[in-house]
């Protein structure tokens, strides 16, 4: 059973519609009662939640964006194997290989989720593993990213929460590289 996950719209706009629906929706609110009038009071608490909300909420999407834009990840889990490919980058791993496999949240999110913060629905995973390479797959790739790459790889992540879930480590390095002919190839034959 082959799944092969990559970055889409819908996934995209599935993780952003918290924080996109709730402030429509306040300000459609404000809208109805006041009209078009700014009221100064109104101005700061918009910005008060632009800075501490919308903005990490944003800033994380982009850098979330950044670091899976273009890429694909295929598990087999009938053969255990795990490639990720990232333009001209290629990391063909076993499941054997895993060392650790980390869910890194917001205490926003997740089961503790109040349906407050925009940011409450971005979360990453970190694998690394004994070639000591890494893989960071985030929220944008695949939907229920917890549960579904821990029943994948039947392995349970460490869960670690952070107040905001920023990529401590951008980017993938692995010792384990091949060239894009060579990866389409494997996927084709598995």
């Amino acid at each position: 059973m082959k799944k092969e996950y990559s970055i889409t719209f819908k996934q995209q706009f599935f993780v952003a519609s918290a924080g996109l629906i709730k402030y429509c929706g306040l300000a459609l609110i404000y809208i109805y009662f006041f009209g078009f009038r700014l009221q100064p009071i109104y101005i700061y608490m918009f910005l008060f939640f632009f800075i501490f909300d919308i903005l990490p909420a944003l800033i994380l999407h982009l850098q979330y964006l950044h670091e899976n834009l273009g890429s694909s990840l295929i598990i087999n889990k009938a053969d255990e194997k795990i490639l990720y490919q990232k333009r001209h980058f290629v990391n063909r791993q076993s499941f054997d290989d895993i060392v650790s496999f980390e869910l890194i949240s917001s205490f926003g999110g997740g089961r503790f989720n109040a349906g407050w913060y925009a940011f409450g629905e971005y979360r990453y995973c970190r694998i690394s593993f004994k070639d000591n390479s890494k893989m960071i797959i985030t929220c944008l790739m695949i939907n229920d990213i917890n549960n579904t790459l821990e029943s994948l790889f039947r392995i349970s992540p460490k869960k670690r929460l952070k107040v905001f879930p920023f990529i401590s480590h951008i980017g993938v390095k692995s010792n384990n590289t091949t060239k894009n002919n060579e990866f389409v190839s494997r996927v084709n034959s598995n």
